[in-house]
């Protein structure tokens, strides 16, 4: 255990109530918390068991991490199983992989977008969901969570894949941020292709 992390166990000293830790949302609220991660407040991506050794003892912590959509940041909380305190620690630069639930709704998005409805409708194969973040993109740094979604569609000779759809969809501000992300490798359906196939 690195002496930074015994430093921060060490420092645990009050239970803390994050976002989310009420009793869950009803009605109308709790239909748009299933398609919304930004209701729950903090949705936890990763967590694991540990021990840290405070004052010569091995403490067990539970230890999460974290997107904060209240605060539009991502952290690391670190329980002591013992005493149920809880630290907070902002990870500003930490890269988290999406939750199910916010992939899914990357890809809600991203179906809503006036632009990318009819390709993605089209498509064959929606996929994507992983972060995007660029210091020279102020849409996609700190602050963002930022995340890829593409749509293919299986080639004319049928022996390949062509990307129809590439954008950069931004879970905390809920929008498309990118419609048409240019990789380079990107070939949208023409409007003559989009109408053979019934749009």
């Amino acid at each position: 255990m690195s002496g930074t992390r015994l430093l921060l166990a060490a420092l645990m000293l009050a239970p803390v109530c994050f976002s989310g830790c009420s009793s869950g949302p009803s009605g109308a609220i709790a239909k748009k918390s299933e398609r919304d991660p930004r209701v729950s407040g903090v949705v936890v991506v990763r967590s694991y068991d540990d021990e840290f050794k405070i004052d010569g003892k091995d403490v067990p912590v539970h230890v999460e991490y974290a997107w904060d959509y209240g605060r539009a940041v991502a952290i690391e909380r670190i329980t002591d199983l013992t005493s149920q305190s809880t630290t907070v620690i902002d990870q500003p630069e930490l890269t988290l992989n999406l939750t199910d639930g916010e992939e899914a709704y990357a890809f809600e998005l991203a179906k809503a977008h006036p632009d990318l409805k009819d390709q993605i409708a089209r498509a064959d194969h929606l996929y994507g969901g992983f972060s995007y973040r660029e210091a020279e993109d102020p849409a996609c740094y700190h602050g963002s969570r930022c995340v890829h979604v593409m749509a293919s569609t299986t080639s004319p000779a049928g022996d390949g894949w062509r990307k129809v759809v590439h954008a950069i969809v931004d879970l905390q501000a809920a929008v498309v941020v990118h419609p048409h992300y240019d990789d380079g490798k990107t070939e949208p359906f023409a409007t003559s292709e989009l109408r053979a196939k019934g749009k």
